[in-house]
């Protein structure tokens, strides 16, 4: 049998470990080391401790409209159902269907001059997550599997990005233990993640398993199989209470929950706040409801907005509390934006020249725009793309300088090498 594991080729090892795993335990999680991850890049060495330590994205899935929301225009032609209002900050107005961010216009920072390349949907959405354009045979890393590429892992337990209802990217090229966790329902948690049999049995397997890996080990003193026992430990610790906890929401007052509000977005941005609380240090969030107003959509504006205004303002405030906000960076953005004249039928079409992003907490100035749009909501100055929101929120996070070969003799940046926005980073 000795001979005969040793003739058989990685992925074939792989294989029967990964077979050994869900079939022993029950369960669909693998460790890395089973999927193909290569050794870890060492983690960056930083000079001094950067700005912001964790990232909470809020992905506005559809197409958020910038003139309803972050870049309004006072003209009703332009302008549809939505009127520019004071914030907070002399040097920031927003549109007036988001009054309770209005009020906290000095921790906003808000890019008006953001573009994209394409008008489609799925190629917009993937330049947002990945910073390049996609190809064919090749997927990039998303932000959070850069980070960890080269921040290293934030907790010896909890994944270092969780993806919350969202159609993420992953890790790309990177090795698989660089994929974010994938959370479907933030009511459930990891429920749906989780083994389908009781403690008792899994812990009984557990020692079963452990008995076999102790000879297997000894006989096949290879690497995988050496590491393999440590999964058994991990899994266990999952299930406990204390790996089960900060994805459990139903643990959060009812009070907070319902300030958040009671729809699958203010939940998950619920729970991006209890995983960056506990170590995680990237979490997307997707909007459950889409911005599309191509035929008409934008009579749905008002529960969008209502959705948008007080879900991110409750978060904003609850990180204050907690004294994080100052070392959270959050943001909010959309593949592309919507035309600035509504159409006949009250909907917007596609616009990738001329959308906008908001950026609050760790790293972010706040108080300001950058860039703008003319009166008529079009040419864009200065021009950002989707890779200099990367790099703003790259450098933030203290990944200046950093590259990774892919393939021998291939470097591969982050977004491409671009250059970040550096008006809107304190």
């Amino acid at each position: 049998m000795k001979d005969i594991f040793k003739s058989l080729d990685e992925p074939t090892r792989r294989a029967f470990l990964l077979y050994a795993a869900k079939t022993t335990l029950g369960v669909s999680l693998a460790p890395s080391f089973l999927l193909g991850a290569d050794d870890a890049t060492p983690p960056v060495k930083m000079a001094k401790k950067a700005p912001c330590e964790r990232v909470i994205f809020l992905y506005m899935k559809g197409g958020m409209s910038q003139i309803d929301t972050f870049d309004p225009k006072d003209s009703q032609e332009i302008g549809g159902p939505s009127r520019p209002i004071a914030t907070q900050s002399d040097d920031l107005q927003l549109s007036n269907k988001l009054p309770k961010l209005a009020m906290q216009g000095n921790d906003l920072s808000v890019v008006r001059s953001m573009t994209t390349k394409t008008g489609s949907h799925s190629g917009a959405r993937y330049v947002m997550h990945t910073g390049y354009r996609q190809r064919t045979g090749m997927t990039h890393p998303q932000l959070g599997s850069w980070a960890q590429m080269f921040l290293g892992k934030s907790d010896p337990i909890l994944p270092s990005s969780v993806v919350i209802a969202s159609g993420n990217p992953g890790p790309g090229f990177l090795a698989p233990d660089y994929s974010p966790l994938p959370i479907g329902n933030a009511s459930r948690g990891i429920k749906d993640l989780l083994p389908k049999i009781d403690k008792a049995k899994l812990e009984k397997r557990v020692r079963l398993a452990q008995g076999f890996s102790s000879s297997f080990t000894h006989y096949f003193p290879h690497e995988e199989v050496t590491a393999y026992s440590d999964f058994y430990d991990q899994t266990v610790k999952f299930m406990s209470g204390d790996m089960a906890e900060p994805f459990d929401i139903m643990r959060e007052p009812g009070n907070l929950r319902n300030r958040y509000g009671n729809h699958a977005f203010g939940q998950g941005a619920l729970l991006a706040r209890r995983l960056v609380e506990r170590g995680v240090r990237y979490v997307e969030v997707t909007s459950n409801r889409s911005w599309d107003s191509m035929h008409g959509g934008s009579k749905n504006l008002a529960n969008l907005s209502n959705e948008l205004d007080g879900t991110v303002s409750s978060l904003m405030t609850d990180l204050r509390d907690r004294g994080m906000l100052d070392s959270t960076m959050i943001v909010v953005t959309s593949e592309f934006g919507r035309t600035p004249k509504v159409k006949g039928n009250g909907g917007r079409d596609h616009h990738p020249n001329g959308f906008s992003a908001m950026l609050a907490g760790g790293g972010i100035k706040g108080g300001i725009a950058v860039g703008e749009t003319d009166e008529n909501g079009r040419d864009p100055f200065p021009e950002y793309e989707p890779k200099n929101l990367h790099a703003t929120i790259a450098e933030a996070l203290g990944m200046t300088g950093t590259k990774i070969r892919r393939l021998p003799g291939r470097p591969s940046f982050l977004g491409g090498k671009p250059k970040p926005i550096k008006e809107i980073l304190a």
